[in-house]
């Protein structure tokens, strides 16, 4: 229907110049083209050549099998591929293109964007499944956690260096009692502790680290011969 439009069988061309060559094809606007089995075209200049394919927006491309364009300059060229908005491009297999001017050039993606021109996505809800996406919220959580973590591991550390430094009994004597102090990563704690030689042979050691965030001890004996 329209000047100079075409159909093949089962197919609809409606518009100067349109043309449904796809069995079962459908081409609406001029210069619309559906070559594409299945396809769909609707727009002036829109073009689904891709089986079960469907372009809809002026100049609208579908050219890949399985593809959906829908926007003006849309394209979606790879088999399996959805643009959605005006100028999108969707050119890997799989992939999505969603938002004006984005472009999924990765296979199995989804772009909201494109390089320089990045979007945030907004509203998630939390991930629930180990293939769900992640919002601020648990990412907030996670780096609270390994923030607390950092800290009890460089207080830990400051406790173990303030218990190495203090001196333990010498030969001759019996006890020792000491102090000691330690910092690491601008985390301090000190310790108090105590050696106790038994025999020439056989002596032990106790000691306590203390820090704003915990403490720390332990003890040890040894027998020498």
């Amino acid at each position: 229907m329209g000047s100079g439009s075409s159909a093949a069988a089962n197919s609809t061309a409606v518009g100067q110049n349109a043309n449904a060559s796809g069995t079962n094809s459908t081409a609406v606007g001029q210069g619309a083209t559906a070559s594409g089995q299945n396809s769909t075209a609707e727009g002036q200049g829109a073009i689904a050549s891709g089986k079960n394919s469907k372009a809809n927006g002026q100049a609208a491309a579908a050219t890949g099998d399985n593809s959906t364009a829908l926007g003006q300059g849309s394209t979606a060229s790879g088999a399996n591929t959805t643009a959605v908005g005006q100028g999108s491009m969707a050119s890997a297999p799989n992939s999505v293109a969603i938002g004006t001017g984005s472009v999924a050039s990765a296979p199995n993606t989804v772009s909201f964007g494109s390089p320089g021109n990045e979007r945030r996505l907004t509203n998630v809800a939390p991930g629930i499944n180990g293939t769900d996406a992640a919002n601020m919220n648990q990412l907030w959580g996670v780096q609270s956690t390994v923030n607390e973590v950092a800290r009890r591991a460089y207080s830990g550390v400051a406790a173990a260096t303030a218990l190495t430094m203090i001196p333990e009994v010498d030969p001759g004597k019996t006890i020792a009692v000491g102090i000691g102090g330690g910092s690491y990563q601008g985390y301090s704690a000190s310790a108090i502790g105590v050696s106790v030689r038994f025999s020439d042979n056989l002596k032990a050691k106790l000691g306590v680290g203390i820090s704003g965030n915990g403490s720390t001890y332990g003890g040890g004996v040894s027998y020498q011969w």
